[in-house]
């Protein structure tokens, strides 16, 4: 069977992506790095919101989870390997997710929504005032000189941009695609119904409370990996990775890309990412810019910019297809 166009284009698309560190500058290495991590963290946002339609305002919390687990290993675990001290992270996201999201399964709408943003901050309160294992607002850090070796590969610094270039794009890549996987399931067309009619999918015999527990366990492992991997990247964990303003940017991200899209999240980390990045450069005022921009995108593109690029696909046959 011949692939087809789409598949031919993602792994084109992969490849010169596996190749920009060649070319590049390390800027432009470190600002990609951290687009990945966005972008994995926005998939993980992505099930909740745009396939389940849940409003999650505290996503932070398992993003922070993971990140702090995995600096509790670097620190107080020299001896820990990283592989493992990334799956603490991981797991973490994991456990997390499921405990959190038992105590929510009862919740909808707006009741929900406030009560993940009272869990995420209760976590930020606790990672600033408890000192002694968070080192509060200074967090955690020690771990930037440590050298990785991996087999038949070598060894390796964690303050060299290259090769978090490479481990984030490897682990990046797989959840995205366990994400993608993950709604083309039974489980993800069922969490679909259940978004679409939930007292239909009840009458059915669908458990929705077991359904969506499932979500969260594994929402919270995507996002407790990208946490994991962002502490490595930022050379520190600090409590503002669990804060209510962390979880802002995951939401607006997916807005701008566009919620409803499995692509949109995507699209929504680049442009975060680097409308950050240069308008801060420029102006201290760069927030103000930020929000027109957010208003503008749900004022005049309902589907964020990926329902743009679906709007001009239809009108330009050579973009056909692209925004889909």
């Amino acid at each position: 069977m011949r692939p087809s166009f789409k598949t031919l284009a993602l792994i084109v698309g992969l490849i010169l992506i596996a190749l920009l560190p060649l070319v590049l500058e390390k800027f432009h290495v470190y600002l990609l790095t951290e687009v990945m991590i966005y972008a994995m963290l926005g998939a993980s946002y992505y099930l909740l919101l745009g396939h389940t339609g849940l409003l999650s305002l505290g996503h932070a919390a398992y993003f922070g989870l993971g990140g702090y687990t995995t600096a509790f290993c670097l620190v107080y675990g020299p001896e820990i390997p990283l592989p493992i001290a990334l799956l603490a992270g991981a797991l973490t996201g994991l456990l997390s997710g499921l405990i959190i999201g038992s105590m929510l399964l009862r919740l909808t709408k707006i009741y929900y929504s406030f009560a993940t943003l009272a869990f995420s901050q209760m976590l930020w309160a606790s990672a600033w005032k408890w000192r002694s294992l968070t080192g509060g607002d200074d967090g955690l850090t020690g771990w930037s000189s440590r050298q990785v070796s991996l087999p038949f590969l070598g060894r390796f610094s964690l303050s060299d941009v290259t090769f978090l270039f490479y481990l984030v794009f490897a682990v990046a890549l797989v959840s995205i695609l366990l994400c993608w996987y993950f709604i083309r399931t039974p489980l993800g067309n069922t969490l679909a119904g259940i978004k679409a009619n939930p007292n239909r999918a009840s009458f059915l015999g669908i458990h929705n409370a077991l359904a969506k527990l499932m979500l969260f366990g594994f929402s919270g492992l995507i996002a407790g990996t990208s946490g994991a991997l962002f502490i490595l990247f930022k050379k520190m964990a600090s409590p503002n990775f669990l804060d209510m303003f962390t979880s802002f940017d995951i939401v607006v991200l997916s807005v701008v890309g566009g919620y409803s899209s499995f692509a949109g999240p995507l699209v929504g980390s680049f442009v975060h990412v680097y409308m950050v990045e240069y308008l801060s450069s420029f102006t201290e005022r760069w927030q103000l810019i930020m929000g027109l921009f957010f208003m503008m995108v749900i004022l005049f593109f309902s589907g964020g910019l990926v329902g743009l690029l679906r709007r001009l696909s239809a009108r330009i046959p050579l973009l056909k297809g692209a925004g889909k």
